[in-house]
């Protein structure tokens, strides 16, 4: 089969090849919108990066670009205003119920204790959720944080990126009141008492111990294999809380 377009012969493969790139572009404008939302480097009420810088940015068209930025807004997590750009949405677009910042702000005194314990009960369970729900997008968001992880120098931006992959692990589960529940986890794990466990904690033989446990959970994913995504997760993150609380 061979196709025509504007002159020009179009084979069967070579369109594949052009919606593969367009999908993988699109994975990877998600990627980074939601995860730039996700850990506040964009605050409510941000401007967006314009249509053509995105377009330039992640190599795709107009109409594809358009396409992945009403997901977002159908998603809640931006808003779009014709004539002025896209916004970072506020937690009421975005949530129906009770907003992640007011269910942290409930649990804000909440101890590393109480937070990993919580962490160990909700996490495994969405990893094994997210192995058949996760879609092309949420793995390619899944495979960034790996590979941007694996490039930081230092260790806040490690951390920033680590905490990117497990809040983009839970949302893969496509639960609502889950991922409310996590992001409001995740608040209380941006205090400055988690930066100092965290400083002292990881060293870099345990941070090479965390990196290969993320590829090892992201390949269970990949494979759609709930159980075993749900027991390597769960190793991770007993090993963290030991190294974190010195085995509590």
């Amino acid at each position: 089969m061979v196709w025509f377009t504007n002159g020009l012969t179009m084979r069967p493969m070579d369109s594949l090849n052009i919606r593969a790139k367009a999908a993988q572009g699109t994975a990877l404008l998600l990627a980074f919108i939601t995860g730039n939302i996700a850990d506040h480097s964009w605050p409510v009420g941000a401007k967006l990066p314009t249509e053509r810088e995105l377009e330039r940015r992640f190599g795709i068209s107009r109409n594809t670009l358009r396409k992945g930025l009403k997901a977002l807004e159908a998603q809640g997590r931006i808003r779009r205003e014709v004539g002025r750009g896209s916004f970072v949405a506020g937690p009421s677009a975005a949530t129906e119920g009770v907003a992640p910042e007011d269910l942290a702000g409930r649990i804000k005194g909440a101890s590393p204790t109480e937070v990993m314990e919580v962490r160990l009960m909700l996490e495994p369970l969405a990893a094994e959720l997210a192995a058949t729900r996760a879609t092309t997008a949420d793995l390619a968001q899944m495979e960034e944080c790996l590979l941007q992880a694996a490039l930081a120098t230092r260790l806040p931006d490690f951390e920033r990126w680590d905490g990117r992959l497990h809040l983009t692990i839970v949302g893969a589960a496509k639960n609502g009141l889950l991922i409310d529940l996590y992001g409001a986890i995740n608040e209380v794990r941006n205090q400055a008492e988690w930066a100092k466990l965290k400083a002292r904690s990881v060293t870099p033989e345990r941070r090479q111990t965390y990196e290969r446990q993320h590829r090892d959970i992201v390949a269970a994913l990949k494979d759609r294999d709930g159980e075993q995504a749900k027991a390597i997760l769960r190793q991770h993150l007993l090993m963290v809380r030991s190294n974190l609380l010195g085995g509590e």
